[in-house]
Parts: structure tokens; sequence; C-alpha cells
């Protein structure tokens, strides 16, 4: 690493990895990963003068590199083939002669760094005699040869399994940005704090065949976009059922009612698209304050997301998954299609024993916002004068009430909205 600066205003830094990986080939063993950042003080500038007053400090930062991995899902040696046990192989006139022996595991693969370039532009600004500072920053990442099993070779190539390539690549940009502001008023003291970060990535290529249908494709979706089918509510009759394209198992009124998105007339796998955000949000943010007056202090923390959901799925969001014998069912299971009640609004469609269609497939109808904002830590707390101190010998110390989690404002109920996906089935946050 080499790092320069002048005059506190100009600043440059160089670095540089040398990496060896025993995943790869001998003679592709090593990567370079070179890295340089510039650094400008504007404010420092003669031109900047007028402006000092109130914008104490004002820096533009770039950077701009490139990082590597090795790590293929586990995969050691890549280069090399391995063995592994086979399942039972028949044989004979009538099928049924049984044996075991050796398969390849593993195919050797000739592949080499995943590579991801990384580009930054930040600005670190201080207003207001640097009372109020914000730090602003635009990244850019594009990974390429991403390690994944091929998926473009066809089932005639008679692969056991599909090996590694470095075919994936995806492209990620976003913006993250903090703010910070801090005053004193003789025995008063004041901090507010808040932070704000939206991240989108794309899904440039993952060796995907071509599909059929363009919804179908994954490529230029986020990275794990859902899939499922689009619902346009509930058949309000057994009529409308017949009128309708045909749908899997014993569909009736009440029941979830799909698009046809090819016209064929059959709802299938080809009427699935993306669905939702997914359940890591694109948007987090937090924002706090802490106030103090002489030896007492107030504070607060409180972190958000949004553009963020999840897919409800598993028993209880399914009643009577296992049948009329077993199942479990969550509080709103009143809030359902009845034919005495035959709303379009309801939490859950038509009830019935077991999965005798796709009303439980995953579709729009199951993803719920999970959006929240939620009070992280609340804090009283006061510090002991330094006549307590002195007695009982100790520099500093202080007594505090703290809450965490105390509540959490959010359009989904049914469990602690950072949980996901599924049916709730983790433990969740604590409050205290």
């Amino acid at each position: 690493r080499f790092t320069y600066g002048f005059s506190n205003k100009y600043f440059a830094e160089v670095n540089f990895g040398y990496n060896g990986s025993e995943n790869f080939y001998p003679d592709k063993r090593y990567g370079f990963f070179p890295a340089a950042g510039l650094g400008w003080v504007v404010s420092e500038e003669n031109f900047f003068a007028p402006l000092k007053e109130m914008v104490s400090l004002f820096k533009i930062r770039f950077s701009h590199g490139i990082v590597g991995n090795s790590n293929i899902d586990g995969r050691r040696f890549a280069y090399l083939a391995t063995v592994a046990n086979t399942s039972d192989y028949y044989f004979g006139k009538n099928i049924n002669q049984k044996y075991t022996g050796k398969e390849i595991g593993e195919y050797a693969v000739d592949v080499q760094w995943e590579t991801s370039r990384k580009t930054n532009l930040g600005f670190d600004i201080g207003l207001l005699h640097s009372d109020l500072t914000l730090q602003i920053d635009l990244f850019k990442e594009y990974r390429s040869g991403i390690f994944l099993r091929r998926k473009s070779l066809p089932g005639y190539v008679g692969m056991i399994n599909a090996p590694f390539g470095n075919v994936g690549i995806i492209d990620n940009k976003g913006i993250d940005a903090s703010v910070t502001y801090n005053r004193r008023f003789g025995d008063f003291s004041l901090q507010l704090l808040g932070n704000f970060t939206y991240n989108r990535n794309e899904v440039v290529e993952n060796d995907d065949p071509s599909w059929r249908y363009p919804w179908l494709d994954r490529k230029g979706r986020r990275v794990g976009q859902r899939f499922g089918y689009i619902a346009l509510g509930l058949f309000e009759s057994d009529k409308e059922v017949q009128n309708s394209p045909r749908q899997t198992g014993d569909v009736r009124a009440g029941d979830i009612r799909y698009k046809d998105l090819n016209g064929d007339g059959v709802i299938d796998s080809y009427d699935q698209a993306p669905i939702g955000y997914g359940d890591v949000p694109e948007i987090v943010y937090g924002f706090g304050f802490t106030a103090g007056y002489k030896a007492f202090a107030l504070s607060a923390l409180f972190q958000g997301a949004a553009h963020v959901d999840v897919l409800l799925n598993g028993e209880g969001t399914m009643p009577f998954q296992q049948g009329l014998s077993r199942g479990n069912l969550f509080s709103n299971i009143d809030n359902r299609w009845t034919e005495e009640d035959p709303r379009q609004d309801v939490f859950y469609p038509r009830m019935m024993a077991g999965s005798l269609n796709d009303n439980y497939a995953a579709s729009t109808w199951w993803v719920k916002s999970s959006n929240y904002i939620r009070l992280k830590t609340l804090q009283l707390s006061y510090n002991l004068p330094p006549s307590i101190m002195k007695l009982i010998k100790l520099k500093s110390a202080n007594i505090f009430l703290q809450g965490v989690n105390l509540f959490t404002i959010s359009p989904f109920k049914l469990w602690d909205v950072e949980i996901g996906n599924g049916r709730g089935a983790a433990y969740s946050s604590t409050k205290s």
C-alpha cells in the first residue's frame, strides 16, 4: 500500500493484493487485485474562503478497485475430479437386478478467480462550524466470473452433476448516506443522527437457457427474485370457475383466481412471473437522538426498512396442511371466505382439508409487505456526581434505565417482520 498527502488538501492511495488459492490450476492459482483512491479537500482551497463560514468542510473522495473471490460453494481443488458412491442402478430383463458402484461426484473444471470491480464516489460535508456533518457515498459493484453450476448444458450430455463455471454476472449499485448534528446550549446538549441506504442489484448473466416467455427470465431481475402466480382475487361462483382458464385440482367459488399470462387457457408454471421485492430490503434507514441536561441524558434509536416483503407458506399459513387430523392455525383464521360472507378482502380463501388445489402456491396473494419502523433502544441515564464518585472510588459511573425493541410499526402483524419468509417458526427479536 502506498499513501500520499499534500498540504492537507490532496490525498492519494494505491494498493494491491496478490493472492493464491488451491482451488485453481497451478498456472491460474494467483490473482492480482489493485485499487486506487483520490481525495480532495475543496474547502481548503483559496477560492472556497467566502463559503468557509457556512461550509467548514467539503471533501470529495473517489476510489476504484478489484477484489477476488476463490470460494466455490465449499468445493476445494476444483481442478480435480472427485469420485462418489452411486445410488442404486437397476438392470436386467425386468429391471430388477440392483447394483451399486462408483461415479463422478464433481467434474474437474478450469475455473479462475471471481472478480468484483468496485467504484465509490463520496462527499464529506461539514456545516455550521461542523455542528452538522453529512457523508454521502454513491457506489457501484460489478461482479463477474461468479461460480455457478452450469444450467445451459442439455441433458443428453449425460453429466451426473453439472460442473461449476465462471458464468455469473451481477450488477449492484446504490447510495449510502448519514447525517449527524451536535450542539450544546449551556447545560443542555443535543445530538441528532440519521442514516439511509438504498441498494439495487440485477442479474446480468446466470447461464440459464432461453426461457419460453420473457416474464420467466431470471436475467434482469433482482438476486433471489421470487416467482409465482398473479392473483386476480377469489372466484365469486362455480360458474366463473367453469368460464375461466383451467386451474389444478378441485377449484370452487372462494378459491384464488390466477392470471393466464400466456393465454393458453391453462394455469401452469408458464404463468408464473416476478412477485414482490423479496425478504432482503432495498432500503434500510435509521435515526435517533440524545438529549442531555446536566447529568441526565435521554437517547433513542429507531431503525426501519422498506421495499421488503414476506412470502407466507407452510403450516399456519396453510391450515389443515396435513388433513383434518393435524394443522396449525393463526389467530386470524376467522378472516376467511365463506358462503355466508363471500368477501374479496379476506386473508384466507375457501377452507379445505389438505392441499386439493393451488390456493397455497406461491402467488401475489401470499406476498405481504413487511416494511417497518422499530424503536430499537430507548435509554434514560444519570451520571453520578463527583462527590459520590470519590466516595465509592470510581472515576465515572451512571445509572440507566433501558428498553430494547419496545414497539414496531408495520402492516405485517403475524410475526416479527425480521424473521422473513415462511410461517414465522423462528425465535423473534425479544422486547426487554
